[in-house]
């Protein structure tokens, strides 16, 4: 069903009357950020559901919560009281039976002495044309206008063709195992063959249980049938459970195996991450080394001054002078006791000379003294006249030297004798000489070693440096921080032991459910051994027809999925090729692969069927939008692409220049009709005229949206309005 046309009066920034036309192909609307692109799309949304998006809230609410904001701020103020309305019309031609739906949604409002009086609800109404007759009329009937809406666009495939830019990632969710199988039974027929399956089932087990109830009125035995019947109801039972925990289990492993998935393409960042972490704590760990060591060598340059005689540095001379002074003092006091001894020796030859006339105190002193004082020989009895010669020869006796020949010389050179702490200093000086001479060149490997250290914390700093760098913009590059990188590492490792114990655990319910349905064959061998008489061939042949339908039914089912799957592969990769071509980076291509619950999941792999990691956005949504487009492409048999039309705001918002040219090449070979809403033609001139000009692109119309508002009245909406400009 075509979109001929919208009519916008009074609807958000859309004020006063304004209308779109559109024909068949790419027709698209171009604007810059906040020109009204998004608001065009909640018209045409609007109009079908009774709500818009509400950007704070991230949501479509509906009329009753934003009420008047939905009615132009222009048309609000122009009114100082009575009715304003907000209308959309969206005139659809359904061109296979010629006949025209025009569907208006309206709302009103009251302005009282400039106060906003809201209204209850919207209006909606629909008009039915057939060209062929001529003829029109309302529809009345709620239910049927329901019904059309619904032939419009059905609910249930409403969000593959008409969303937001945004609304991609969650069409197609990479963290939504079943999103692409989802997707799958929505826009296939698929869901069919699942119905087919079901019957199938049933019937199979009726006639299962009609042959058992034959089987069991033939027997020669009922006890032992009956004891046969338990056991295998037991094992039936015991197969349902482990079939049902196999589903689980298979289910779990998906799980495991996608949350896996989904960490390794980040996984390789974090581990990258969590390198250069254990390297910055190394680093640390190095620096910390370091300042303790410039720590301990600043404080021992202190402690050297005195431990290791820096503080005699310069002070060799005085060594010098001290040795001199020493040796003029050694050598006097050497002069000394030479003279003194030659004094000792000229009295002891003097005391030798008066011992020969009398023994030393012979007389003894006080006769001496008193023969002086009396004048006259005591021992001659001769006289003796003070200072005459024989007076004097009496007083030699007092007068003569005792015996110095015990005195050392030491004891008697000098009056103060410094001789033994003389000769220490000197012996203390000695040796300092030796570490004075060698302080130099210790303070200068001590410098040496404290410039060393501090040349390797810089060093060190530097590479701590780079490494913060090379950090940050991982953590940038990639939206991880260290924490989240430790979180992914830790996590990636438990999800591949939960991977591992799932896969072991399918593994070992498989081989019970193989066990326990080789002794179900083994009983109704059995059982048939038992029976007395013959078996009607009809319901031999019925239960064997039954069961062969439910195989063949599943067999068809998983084949024409298989089919359906490549299929859709393929589709994929010639249209994600065709959106790419115009980009030279690394592409990769499609994968839908099997997840063993039974759920695909696109991905991006090499030539070699391995993981491309490290795709950017732009791929990603490029992937998903290439799923979406091969599901509606390989299904056109279906009437998807010829009869609904493509609605999005801003799907290419992310891509480079290269890749909304690929994509608009696309969409118009894939759908008969889309609508985009685009700022990339806005300002790059060479790309709009290449939209507009490209023999691959079947292009519609192109409109140029604008909005019109005095530079200084911008701070509000009151004189906002949109200027629509048709380019072709």
């Amino acid at each position: 069903m075509i979109i001929e046309k919208i009519d916008i009066e009074n609807f958000m920034c859309y004020a006063g009357t304004n209308s779109m036309e559109f024909t068949e192909g790419i027709n698209v609307i171009i604007g810059d950020n906040g020109y009204g692109k998004s608001k065009l799309y909640d018209a045409f949304y609007w109009v079908m559901y009774d709500q818009v998006f509400v950007p704070e809230k991230k949501e479509f609410q509906n009329t009753k919560s934003v009420k008047s904001k939905i009615i132009s701020d222009k048309a609000k103020a122009a009114i100082k009281d009575g009715r304003v309305t907000a209308s959309v019309g969206i005139t659809f031609h359904n061109m296979e039976k010629d006949n025209v739906f025009i569907l208006e949604r309206k709302y009103s409002v009251i302005i009282k002495d400039g106060q906003v009086i809201e209204s209850n609800d919207s209006e909606f109404t629909v008009m039915k044309k057939d060209l062929s007759y001529l003829n029109a009329k309302m529809v009345t009937d709620e239910d049927e206008k329901r019904r059309i809406v619904s032939n419009i666009l059905p609910s249930h495939i409403k969000d593959y063709l008409w969303f937001q830019g945004e609304q991609v990632e969650s069409i197609i969710d990479f963290n939504k195992q079943d999103s692409l199988t989802k997707a799958i039974n929505v826009l296939s027929s698929i869901k069919r063959y699942d119905e087919l399956i079901e019957i199938a089932a049933s019937a199979a087990k009726s006639g299962n249980s009609e042959y058992d109830r034959e089987v069991k009125r033939l027997s020669k035995d009922l006890d032992k049938s009956e004891q046969l019947e338990n056991q295998k109801r037991q094992i039936e039972s015991r197969i349902a459970d482990l079939v049902q925990d196999e589903t689980e289990a298979k289910e779990n492993l998906s799980r495991a195996e996608e949350k896996a998935e989904s960490l390794l393409s980040k996984f390789s960042d974090a581990t990258k991450i969590t390198e250069i972490k254990q390297r910055k704590k190394s680093i640390i760990e190095q620096l910390k080394s370091l300042n303790e060591s410039l720590n301990e060598e600043q404080t021992s340059f202190h402690r050297k001054m005195f431990r290791n005689k820096w503080v005699l540095k310069g002070t060799a001379f005085l060594h010098e002078e001290f040795s001199s002074k020493y040796s003029a003092y050694e050598n006097l006091k050497l002069k000394k006791a030479a003279d003194l001894k030659a004094k000792n020796d000229l009295e002891a030859e003097l005391q030798k000379k008066l011992q020969t006339r009398l023994p030393i105190d012979v007389p003894e002193p006080i006769y001496v003294q008193k023969m002086l004082e009396e004048e006259r020989c005591l021992v001659c009895d001769r006289e003796a006249k003070r200072d005459s010669e024989a007076w004097n020869k009496i007083k030699e006796l007092i007068d003569r030297p005792k015996d110095n020949s015990k005195l050392k010389v030491s004891e008697i050179s000098t009056l103060h004798n410094f001789s033994d702490d003389y000769k220490r200093l000197y012996h203390n000086g000695l040796a300092l000489t030796h570490r004075i001479s060698e302080i130099d060149t210790d303070i200068t490997e001590t410098l040496k070693k404290i410039n060393d250290i501090n040349g390797k914390i810089r060093q060190v700093n530097n590479e701590m440096k780079k490494v913060e760098d090379e950090l940050q913009k991982l953590e940038s590059d990639k939206s991880q921080s260290a924490e989240d990188a430790e979180s992914i590492v830790a996590e990636y490792s438990i999800q591949n032991k939960y991977v591992k114990d799932f896969t072991e655990k399918v593994n070992k319910i498989t081989q019970q459910i193989e066990y326990y349905r080789k002794n179900l064959n083994s009983i109704n061998i059995q059982l048939k051994d038992l029976v007395t008489g013959e078996i009607p061939k009809w319901l031999i042949e019925k239960k064997q027809i039954l069961n062969d339908f439910d195989e063949i039914a599943t067999s068809t089912r998983d084949r024409v999925f298989s089919n359906l799957i490549a299929q859709l592969e393929k589709e994929a990769n010639n249209h994600y090729t065709a959106m790419t071509s115009g980009n030279k980076s690394t592409r990769g291509q499609i994968k839908l692969r099997k997840l063993p619950n039974g759920n695909f999941m696109p991905e991006i792999t090499d030539s070699n069927g391995n993981p491309l990691l490290g795709s950017n956005t732009s791929n990603l949504i490029l992937v998903k939008l290439s799923a979406i487009m091969a599901i509606i492409s390989a299904k056109s048999n279906d009437g998807i692409v010829s009869f609904y039309s493509l609605i999005t705001d801003a799907p290419t918002s992310v891509f480079g220049e290269d890749y909304t040219i690929g994509f608009c090449k696309t969409v118009s070979k894939v759908y008969r009709q889309s609508i985009i809403m685009s700022k990339e033609f806005y300002k790059n001139q060479a790309l709009r005229n290449e939209l507009m000009a490209n023999s691959e692109i079947k292009i519609g119309k192109v409109y140029m949206i604008t909005p019109s508002i005095p530079e200084n009245e911008r701070a509000d909406r009151n004189n906002l309005s949109t200027k629509i400009e048709q380019l072709n």
